[in-house]
């Protein structure tokens, strides 16, 4: 059951608001999903209420929140207590340069200093989350990476914003005539720093056994003196 929140939550209604809460909710079983999009502010009495709906339904859940409203069930211990969503700030890239694409997402020029991927999928709200914390450990670990700073909604698909201080691909580059063996050489110095730094055991993920299964699947089409190599 889906019960949307508006306006204000405080010692002025909520005892009128718990009760229109619980006639919404009647005997009704299962999740409760509390719509936080048009809520514009909570106080202890309005977490007081919640709390008693927590209490009666262990299925509780909040979804939408403003970083207003966010920040408050955060600060309160609410966001350890039960699921808290916050709302996604929302993008145009209409008009915006399509700088590259790959198997998962399409990457943008936001402005001179962001760039933005769109990831195709609309489920990826927990891949999202999962790569935006694999690039802030890389990023700490001294790995020359865009620095991820949140995440957006792009009409009905989801994005990561990364900051990338008016930089340019290499294919870019290349089409813009630049040396080719200092651009080799950039890439080269990159992948040395990658591979040269230390990791604690399953500080990050390994992609050895995906690598090698990509090896195996290619050997068959490959020249019988490359394929070991590989």
């Amino acid at each position: 059951m889906i019960i949307p929140l508006s306006g204000r939550i405080d010692s002025s209604n909520a005892a009128e608001t718990e009760s229109a809460l619980r006639e919404k909710i009647g005997s009704a079983s299962g999740e409760i999903v509390l719509d936080a999009a048009d809520l514009t502010y909570i106080s202890s009495a309005g977490l007081r209420v919640i709390l008693r709906l927590k209490k009666d339904n262990a299925d509780t859940s909040v979804i939408n929140c403003c970083p207003e409203v966010y920040d408050i069930l955060d600060m309160t211990g609410f966001t350890e207590m039960m699921e808290v969503k916050r709302a996604y700030r929302k993008l145009s890239l209409e008009g915006c340069e399509k700088l590259g694409e790959g198997s998962n997402g399409v990457v943008y020029r936001f402005d001179p200093d962001t760039i933005v991927k769109v990831y195709k999928n609309p489920d990826s709200l927990d891949e999202i989350h999962r790569e935006l914390e694999l690039a802030r450990k890389a990023f700490v670990m001294g790995i020359p990476t865009a620095i991820p700073y949140d995440v957006v909604q792009v009409g009905e698909l989801y994005g990561s914003v990364f900051e990338l201080l008016n930089a340019k691909s290499f294919s870019k580059l290349l089409n813009e005539g630049e040396n080719v063996d200092a651009l080799a050489k950039q890439s080269i110095d990159i992948l040395k720093t990658i591979h040269t730094t230390t990791l604690k055991a399953g500080e990050l993920p390994s992609k050895k056994a995906e690598a090698c299964g990509w090896a195996a699947f290619c050997a068959p089409e490959l020249p019988a003196e490359i394929a070991p190599r590989c």
